[in-house]
């Protein structure tokens, strides 16, 4: 089963990776997405709260994809010859982990993967230079780790809704943090676009930045958080404080753990009440 294709496109525009800028450019590229599945790992912790046998059966595989993606980012830096630089501020920020379950679904496993599946697929996978012998065997593995982010986004996205329909109330800080991202994800693109005007792969960032812009527009319209259209600017920046607010609260959440809670329901045996040891 073959990765779908780019939704994107960079125009056959290939990196050259003899060429010094090209290899630091790629550097830092790959060095966000090391970061980003370093932190994936943290998805393990929320098997404490998890609703649900279904959620902990998916946090319990994802943990997993993502050690073995972290594994495959640092063999495709040792096949590169490239070491990893520290993450930019932007990602650490959207990558960080909180303990406020609502919020982590709808940051990381919605939105977040979303955007890590566009680099991975819609970057990644074109502009890595065909003509050398070691991309071949990288794309492989990038195309292994971009079939289980779809599978990420694809239950973050089902969570999501399930948790608006107990939740209505979190639609509009959802709304605020989906602006929030709107306008802190294309900052990260700054530590590289100075060379975007002489660039055959960066003359087409600011194109890639307005097709992620609106992939999540259209995702939050989807998901239920985004209007039709677009409000004015004192009911965005209301909404962005509420989600900011409600990210700030996520720093001091405490997780609540379920599954004692409903595991007879959860195995089909009702909700009666478990007998005491003897």
């Amino acid at each position: 089963m073959s990765s779908p294709p780019p939704a994107f496109s960079f125009d056959g525009a290939q990196l050259d990776l003899s060429s010094p800028v090209d290899r630091e450019l790629l550097r830092f590229v790959l060095s966000q997405a090391l970061y980003g599945e370093a932190t994936g790992v943290y998805c393990g912790k929320s098997l404490y709260s998890a609703r649900s046998l279904e959620a902990a059966r998916f946090y319990l595989r994802q943990a997993r994809q993502e050690l073995n993606h972290l594994e495959l980012f640092a063999q495709i830096f040792r096949t590169l010859e490239l070491t990893p630089v520290p993450a930019h501020w932007v990602i650490r920020l959207l990558s960080a982990h909180n303990n406020y379950y609502p919020l982590k679904v709808l940051m990381e496993h919605a939105l977040g993967e979303g955007m890590v599946l566009d680099i991975f697929r819609d970057v990644l996978m074109q502009v890595l230079p065909e003509s050398d012998p070691r991309i071949a065997e990288i794309q492989k593995k990038l195309a292994s780790v971009c079939r289980e982010e779809e599978e990420h986004i694809a239950w973050g996205e089902k969570e999501t809704r399930r948790i608006l329909g107990e939740s209505p109330w979190l639609r509009f800080p959802f709304y605020g943090i989906l602006e929030l991202q709107l306008v802190l994800a294309p900052l990260a693109a700054r530590a590289v676009g100075s060379r975007a005007a002489d660039h055959p792969v960066l003359r087409h960032l600011p194109r890639f930045i307005l097709h992620v812009r609106e992939k999540m527009w259209r995702q939050g319209q989807d998901l239920g958080i985004a209007p039709a259209v677009r409000p004015g600017l004192l009911y965005r920046l209301a909404a962005m404080t509420a989600g900011a607010l409600l990210f700030v609260r996520s720093q001091f959440s405490r997780s609540t753990s379920m599954l004692e809670k409903n595991y007879m329901t959860e195995l089909g045996f009702g909700d009666a009440p478990a007998e005491p040891a003897r």
